[in-house]
């Protein structure tokens, strides 16, 4: 895996723990509806990402690359719906599930500007989870 691989991947999480420690520190500001957009993003952003830079880089060990991302996207969902109650965890492990199983398929098929596309995907979404909490 080339480097530049690793440092995008390692940037994704890096957001997802800084967006994660804002939203938490604020979570009683959340509702229920903005909790369940949350934890459908963020997994499944990360879901398409993770699963688009494995499959990309990992084209010949698919169904591997497939459970890995799926994992971490439901680890992701998990942890962002915890923010609010049950139902948005649910939301957030079904958004992970859908979006682990095709990030790969992405990856698997495309060049390096899928990669540059889903990095500010990645992005441009958790900061906008910062940034439309009201206050």
């Amino acid at each position: 895996m080339n480097i530049i691989f690793w440092l995008i991947l390692f940037s994704y999480f890096i957001f997802c723990f800084a967006t994660f420690t804002f939203l938490y520190k604020i979570k009683f500001l959340i509702s229920y509806h903005f909790g369940m957009n949350i934890a459908m993003l963020s997994s499944g952003v990360i879901g398409l990402a993770v699963g688009a830079i494995l499959g990309n880089t990992f084209p010949s060990h698919y169904t591997l690359v497939t459970i890995i991302a799926t994992v971490i996207a439901i680890i992701i969902g998990a942890i962002f719906g915890a923010l609010v109650d049950y139902q948005t965890l649910l939301s957030g492990v079904s958004g992970g599930l859908m979006a682990g199983i095709m990030g790969p398929m992405l990856g698997a098929m495309a060049d390096f500007g899928i990669v540059i596309f889903c990095s500010i995907l990645v992005y441009v979404v958790f900061g906008m989870l910062c940034l439309s909490v009201r206050s």
